[in-house]
């Protein structure tokens, strides 16, 4: 019993040793070297790991103590960046300060009558444009901020159907207050009315190309109609 206790002792006693010695190089250890990972560098760039190190000045952090370095001003500072979703720095054993950043991803570019262009986010919210990225994505053309939000609607609800994102390119409000797409394929205009129902507005479209493509006379219409549920109104040109 009196050895057992000994040994339990011994092995505390070592244990505490090992946890002191921690302590103290951890509070010695300097940064040797700072490592950044823009997460999803391959979705959007916006931000990369080289124009961070600028932003940060990281140069400045190899040498000091990394108890010194406050790792939220860090954190503070990346989420200040127009770009940035999100961030998280932490230090490892070896001495290097991990940076690691994701980013906004915008989904449609608003285009106002007067005054600068912006993005809206998938939270809707507006992300200022890049000079050296330009995603490729829906564009609404408005006369106020508040039309975006019918454009934005669309787009999220069908940003995962193929047939629509093959097909908006450009979209609009127009006098009446409806949705308008103007779609790539060329020579014509889409009153979608309001945001919603897409699914049964893309079996109605559907339907009507590829009866006109049968015909092959598709591109003798510059406006076609879908604000009607059971119908397709599609105006030709003079």
């Amino acid at each position: 019993m009196i050895a057992r206790i000994l040994s339990t002792i011994l092995v505390l006693t070592a244990l505490g040793m090992v946890l002191g010695f921690a302590c103290i190089e951890s509070e010695t250890r300097r940064v040797k070297g700072v490592q950044v990972d823009v997460k999803d560098e391959g979705v959007v760039s916006f931000l990369d790991a080289e124009l961070i190190h600028r932003q940060l000045g990281t140069t400045r952090l190899e040498g000091e103590l990394m108890v010194d370095v406050d790792l939220q001003s860090v954190v503070d500072h990346l989420q200040a960046l127009d770009a940035c979703a999100d961030a998280e720095v932490y230090p490892t054993m070896n001495g290097v300060l991990h940076i690691d950043v994701w980013q906004r991803r915008p989904v449609m570019r608003v285009h106002l009558h007067e005054g600068p262009d912006y993005y809206l986010d998938e939270d809707g919210q507006q992300l200022s444009l890049d000079s050296h990225f330009t995603p490729h994505i829906p564009v609404m053309h408005v006369l106020r901020e508040s039309q975006a939000t019918m454009g934005y609607r669309f787009v999220m609800a069908t940003r995962n159907d193929a047939f629509w994102n093959a097909l908006t390119d450009q979209l609009s409000v127009n006098d009446h207050g409806e949705l308008v797409l103007h779609p790539r394929l060329a020579g014509h205009k889409i009153v979608l009315g309001n945001d919603d129902e897409h699914e049964h507005k893309k079996r109605n479209l559907l339907a009507f190309y590829r009866a006109q493509v049968d015909r092959g006379n598709l591109r003798h219409f510059k406006c076609i109609d879908l604000t009607y549920r059971d119908q397709v109104i599609a105006q030709r040109y003079p």
